[in-house]
């Protein structure tokens, strides 16, 4: 074990000319953390090493990011045990990070609004800590909140993702009994006894909550597959994957949590919304009386008549929306005793109980005690370890032996993402660490221990970690015929990652592949491409078996917005029986799309399809969606953006809306705005921003061929030259 006191050290990352075996580990403390928990962390030192990992501990005695992370690059340069990842345990510096809402799954938030505090639009994120090849500026240290540290994301470096090592928080808060530290010590070890177990993964457990993926049933049986195909062992008899839905009953939650207190569960998925506090499992019960839904009607219009008065209402105005609302006359009688405090106190506690029967909140882990090793939140704003309650530090430092890793997020994410992209490697003997580190999001962390590693469930021949850690393309080329699907998506990762061009490969091996997340994983990898063979498959993914390709499909084809996809995407918008999500997916595609092209080939297809009772009905309604669709977001950009004599504000907000909606036929006009000088600055740079999401967009080389002109010309504010230079890094 070899023990370092964090210095303030200047360093430079150096790539290697050659492959340097890493197996070194840094484990990065607090003094007081160290000196409360010492017998642990060091039996922890003892752990990672006999994982085969050197371990670094670094004492930090200074509190400073920068340090921090100068002494990671040192490590990893370290010629004799280069660190493959880190551990952040105890009161290490918070780094909130500011311009790189693009790094993240769903958050979008305007950081120049003064409704929304630095708090909210900032990303919590040690992306700061283990992605070497980002740079940031320091903005600066809060006042209030001493551990965190705001930086802004320089323009001038990639603005993609692939961390250069893996990371993790082990971070208990002082709770009302002040057992910070009793928290940190019974959860080490918990570590440490772990690694003595033969502990394969084979038992799991996947769960889906209210309004997830628009509730689709057909993405959770396509799920089952998908982990099958991840975990091919548990096919058998002895082994299982199992599944709760939130319709199974009323309430949910106690059948959940007894799910996750079995001793020999292994993984979970859970998929549902969330807050720091809260996993949000199920919808509130619908009344099953007549008796019950008078009562409810009168809970609700009670509840009006206060949240009208709250506002500074009359009785009458408040009525009057309301009836203008329900289109119909509501008795006076059905707000009686609105005001009343006895009712009030009524319907308050009725509500608390309701909301304590859906949905799982932190104060439930003082008798919710999970036992599953590892689980993935997939929620939002679960994983938010910077916070003094999280649904994270529940499963962490709670009662028993259970959970020795959370994968959580610290913002808002989005629904539609591949949560389990290399989860199947988990179960080979992947350290949990690599998880989060393949599969990177600004938001996205592992919590806990991430060395962590389950036996692995078959002998694949060679050690997972080292390779993942060092092998060579000769080496991931031979994995795609592997057995195992797992492996032949980490390889066609690993290859799209390195310097030589793996584009036919990835394309053979998406249309020879007979596994779903396979040809998910090649089609993804192509995305670094955007060639022929990228399109190809893309088109040929409007109709893939698999639930969850064919939906991020039809996504990539939104963003992409090439004419050669829109006859796949008329096909599917014409089917009669689509997934939920699916619908909703298209509906987000087709806003992106040209109205007048979607619609002739519309017009050219439908006659062709026999299945409709109705055909001239069902036709016109589907036309009628499409022209809808296709035509809502130009009109509204149209309307604002491009008259200069419009409110900033809505000037501003039309230009924001194409982030999420990359109108691909309105680039030339949006650039004409782009190449004017003499343009407000705030709205060039606002729209600037914009531009940085079409870097899937066929229009991509003309954006970047622009943007790149703006950066290098005086004539544009600095802060337009900046933005337009990181919107050239995104899509170049």
């Amino acid at each position: 074990m070899k023990l370092y006191k964090l210095i303030p050290v200047l360093a430079i990352l150096v790539a290697s000319c050659s492959p340097v075996k890493r197996d070194g580990f840094a484990i990065i403390i607090d003094p007081q953390s160290y000196d409360e928990a010492r017998a642990e962390i060091d039996g922890y030192c003892r752990t990672v090493e006999s994982r085969g990992l050197t371990p670094y501990l670094v004492i930090d005695r200074w509190g400073q990011p920068d340090s921090i992370r100068q002494e990671l690059i040192r490590l990893y340069n370290n010629p004799q045990h280069p660190i493959e990842g880190c551990v952040f345990i105890g009161d290490i510096p918070v780094v909130m990070v500011r311009d790189a809402q693009h790094m993240t799954t769903a958050l979008k938030m305007d950081q120049d609004n003064p409704r929304f505090s630095r708090n909210e639009y900032c990303v919590p994120s040690d992306r700061f800590y283990d992605s070497f090849d980002l740079k940031f500026d320091l903005i600066e240290q809060d006042s209030a909140r001493s551990e965190y540290f705001f930086y802004s994301l320089r323009p001038d470096c990639v603005q993609k993702l692939h961390p250069t090592i893996y990371s993790a928080r082990i971070m208990p808060r002082t709770n009302a009994t002040g057992q910070k530290y009793d928290k940190l010590r019974r959860y080490m070890q918990r570590v440490n006894a772990a690694d003595s177990l033969n502990n394969p993964l084979d038992r799991m457990f996947y769960f889906s909550g209210e309004g997830y993926i628009s509730e689709s049933a057909d993405a959770r049986i396509d799920e089952k597959i998908e982990l099958y195909d991840h975990f091919p062992w548990m096919r058998t008899q002895q082994q299982s994957i199992e599944y709760i839905d939130h319709k199974r009953e009323t309430f949910v939650k106690t059948r959940l949590m007894q799910q996750m207190q079995y001793s020999n569960l292994d993984f979970a998925v859970l998929h549902h919304h969330g807050a720091f506090d809260t996993e949000y499992l199920s919808e509130y019960p619908e009344p099953s009386t007549i008796i019950e839904e008078m009562e409810y009607f009168h809970r609700f219009m009670r509840e009006q008549m206060r949240e009208g008065h709250r506002k500074g209402f009359s009785d009458a105005e408040v009525m009057r929306r309301v009836r203008n609302y329900f289109n119909c006359e509501i008795p006076d009688s059905w707000y009686k005793g609105a005001l009343d405090p006895k009712q009030i106190e009524a319907d308050e506690a009725a509500d608390i109980e309701e909301e304590n029967s859906i949905n799982l909140h932190f104060s439930d882990f003082s008798y919710y005690h999970p036992q599953v090793r590892m689980v993935s939140l997939d929620g939002c704003y679960n994983g938010s370890f910077h916070r003094d309650e999280s649904i994270q530090e529940g499963y962490l430092f709670g009662e028993g032996n259970g959970t020795i890793v959370v994968m959580g997020n610290t913002v808002n994410v989005l629904q539609d993402k591949w949560a389990d992209h290399f989860a199947g490697l988990l179960g080979l003997g992947m350290r949990a660490g690599h998880m989060a580190q393949f599969g990177a999001y600004l938001e996205q962390h592992i919590l806990g221990d991430p060395t962590f590693s389950f036996t692995p469930a078959a002998n694949i021949g060679f050690d997972l970690n080292d390779a993942i850690s060092n092998a060579d393309d000769a080496f991931w080329k031979k994995q795609l015929e592997s057995s195992y699907p797992a492996l032949q998506i980490m390889a066609l990762h690993k290859l799209a990652l390195s310097r030589q061009n793996y584009s036919d490969l990835m394309a053979a091996k998406f249309k020879s592949s007979n596994s779903g997340i396979v040809r998910l994983a090649a089609l993804m990898e192509l995305t670094k491409y955007r060639d022929s063979n990228y399109l190809e498959c893309l088109a040929l993914a409007l109709d893939d078996s698999h639930e969850l390709t064919q939906r991020l499909a039809i996504n990539m084809a939104g963003k992409t917005g090439d004419a050669s996809l829109v006859p796949g995407l008329v096909r599917i918008a014409s089917k009669n029986n689509t997934s939920e999500r699916i619908e909703f997916d298209l509906t987000n595609a087709f806003r992106t799309l040209d109205s007048t092209y979607v619609l002739s080939v519309f017009d050219g297809y439908f006659p062709t399809v026999d299945c409709y009772i109705n055909p001239d009905s069902i036709g016109g309604l589907i036309r009628s969606a499409l022209q809808s669709f296709t035509t809502a977001i130009p009109d509204e950009v149209n309307a604002a953006l491009f008259d200069p004599d419009y409110p900033q504000d809505e000037r501003k907000m039309a230009a924001r809306l194409l982030r999420n909606n990359p109108v691909h036929t309105m680039v030339p006009q949006l650039l004409a705005i782009l190449a004017n000088p003499e343009e407000d600055e705030l709205i060039l740079t606002v729209l600037w921003e914009a531009m940085g999401w079409y870097d899937l967009s066929y229009q991509a080389p003309n954006i970047a061929e622009m943007a790149f002109a703006v950066s290098a010309d005086d004539s544009f504010p600095m802060r337009v030259r900046k933005e337009a230079l990181k919107t050239y890094n995104r899509v170049k």
